[in-house]
């Protein structure tokens, strides 16, 4: 079976299609069917969308007519929910930096396309690769190449820099508008969605550069990168389910590890294969989850320590002690007499 893709994108990006889409026509039913993709997954703070709902998503949004909007937002709003990746890119010593750090920081955003950038003859070239849109992403292409000329316009020291666009798609309505804001006629029907413009100020030193504030931010946004990357591992996807699964079955593996492969639709052997690509097991993950909601259930519930054991499949209440005292070094009941005194 195939290996379960676990990377996200943020909500933010359905939430502009929905927008788009009903002010298009569209009925929010419709939205919903075809994409899979509910109020709440679009109004949750800081949410992600999976990869199934995205790829339903674009597939979707072919339909839809290009939008303009996009190219009217300044960065407060470009920015808003990603304040973490505008902290450092428009705080680095060079544009060099910046860009480098935008094409890294991007998975903060969304994991489902790519940006390459080289250098050619003076010239800095950016290439845009929808994963979803293979034939076009013309107008995904857009919006990234907003966003960049946004970043690389802050590091300007006089007159805006000048990008030379190119896209893969049919010009659409709002043509005019796209080379306006680029500062030169934009290319259609082309082999690539490009952006290139002049490199002669990669390594100029940026005069508003915040040596203080920068290496705080720096650390910031990439131990959110961090955890957001963790958070996306099928590890975690597995433990997580696991502690899902307590209480809805009798917590020992027997009938643990079967409704597991069910709920993520795949075969133990491929579920072992996976976690070992992670170096962990079934076995590590269980343990895990077990000591997670042992101490959820003596924080926040008034189960006795036995119905607890019960709970999470241990045989006996004196079992049950003798796991949360190897974990934590004391036994349950102490642990939750400690926490509700504080």
């Amino acid at each position: 079976m195939h290996k379960l893709d676990t990377r996200t994108v943020s909500n933010r990006i359905a939430q502009h299609f929905a927008r788009a889409m009903l002010a298009d026509g569209h009925d929010p039913a419709d939205f919903v069917r075809h994409t899979g993709i509910t109020d709440a997954l679009l109004t949750e703070p800081g949410g992600r969308i999976n990869a199934e709902r995205h790829r339903r998503l674009v597939q979707y949004a072919q339909q839809l007519a290009p939008q303009r909007g996009m190219l009217d937002m300044d960065v407060p709003h470009w920015f808003a929910q990603f304040s973490s990746v505008a902290h450092v890119c428009f705080n680095r010593p060079t544009l060099r930096e910046a860009l480098q750090e935008l094409l890294q920081l991007r998975g903060l955003i969304g994991e489902f396309d790519f940006m390459l950038m080289r250098e050619h003859g003076g010239r800095v070239e950016i290439d845009y690769l929808s994963e979803f849109c293979p034939s076009g992403g013309a107008m995904q292409a857009l919006a990234n190449f907003k966003m960049l000329s946004m970043v690389v316009r802050a590091y300007d020291d006089g007159r805006p820099t000048t990008f030379r666009t190119g896209f893969m798609g049919a010009a659409p309505w709002f043509a005019h508008n796209v080379s306006e804001c680029f500062g030169a006629p934009a290319r259609y029907h082309q082999a690539r969605n490009s952006l290139t413009f002049d490199a002669h100020k990669l390594d100029q030193p940026y005069a508003q550069f915040n040596a203080v504030l920068a290496p705080h931010a720096r650390q910031h946004a990439h131990a959110e990168l961090q955890l957001l990357r963790d958070a996306q591992r099928f590890s975690a996807r597995v433990e997580q389910a696991i502690v899902e699964l307590l209480g809805k079955h009798s917590g020992d593996s027997a009938s643990l590890l079967p409704a597991l492969c069910d709920g993520l639709a795949i075969n133990s052997w491929t579920l072992r294969r996976q976690l070992q690509q992670e170096k962990t097991s079934f076995r590590a993950l269980e343990l895990r989850a077990k000591s997670r909601e042992s101490r959820r259930l003596l924080r926040e519930t008034k189960m006795s320590v036995a119905e607890i054991g019960e709970r999470l499949g241990f045989s006996s209440q004196s079992a049950f002690t003798r796991f949360f005292r190897t974990q934590f070094n004391l036994p349950p009941a102490r642990y939750r007499h400690d926490m509700n005194g504080q």
